[in-house]
């Protein structure tokens, strides 16, 4: 999916200023007057994929409440505050509710973009490491529960012949277990497994 910018203020200027300077980079901006608008455009918030550029004050839901309750709805999307009212309690309320940068208007031109891309080689590294972990997660769940138990062993550092007398099998056994594990999981290695699967849950 192509990344998008999406832009949310109630003044029309800056709108049209804003996605005209954002499409000199090539960015595909969707711009919107209020927080309304945009929930009710874009109701999947969770599956958006670019940056937020958000006014803080406007009438109706306000950008900050927004920005309070983005994480609640299960989006990862970096959001880019924008007001020209700034003070330091709402430059820290901003931050504190996880926002990606906070930027007084005018904005500069330069300092947009540079944070706009900034943002969105973050969501887009984010992405790929949500992606990751799911195919990560794809494969455990091949493993049968014996391959579980094997592997829980493997990574607490039980050779062969511990784990086989803590499961009660042969040695023999322990080793196809393994090698099977191994195989369902395509990797060739013990170092592998313990860097790729030794932070996922449930692999201990």
């Amino acid at each position: 999916m192509a990344q998008c910018i999406y832009l949310i203020d109630d003044d029309e200027a800056i709108r049209f200023s804003l996605s005209a300077l954002l499409a000199t980079m090539g960015w595909e901006t969707k711009v919107f007057e209020s927080v309304q608008c945009f929930m009710e455009a874009e109701p999947d918030v969770q599956n958006l994929n670019g940056c937020l550029l958000l006014d803080i004050r406007m009438p109706g839901k306000s950008g900050i409440t927004l920005l309070e309750n983005w994480q609640q709805m299960g989006s990862t999307l970096p959001i880019i505050m924008m007001t020209g009212h700034g003070s330091i309690d709402l430059c820290r309320r901003a931050f504190k509710n996880g926002a990606f940068e906070f930027l007084t208007k005018p904005v500069d031109a330069d300092l947009l973009i540079e944070t706009v891309g900034a943002a969105l080689e973050q969501q887009k590294l984010s992405q790929q490491q949500r992606e990751n972990q799911a195919d990560l997660q794809a494969k455990l769940a091949t493993l049968s529960a014996r391959e579980h138990e094997v592997m829980a062993l493997i990574m607490q550092g039980k050779s062969n012949k511990e784990m086989a007398r803590d499961l009660s099998l042969s040695p023999r056994t322990v080793e196809a277990h393994r090698a099977s594990l191994f195989a369902r999981l395509e990797i060739n290695s013990l170092a592998k497994l313990i860097k790729i699967y030794g932070g996922l849950k449930g692999t201990t």
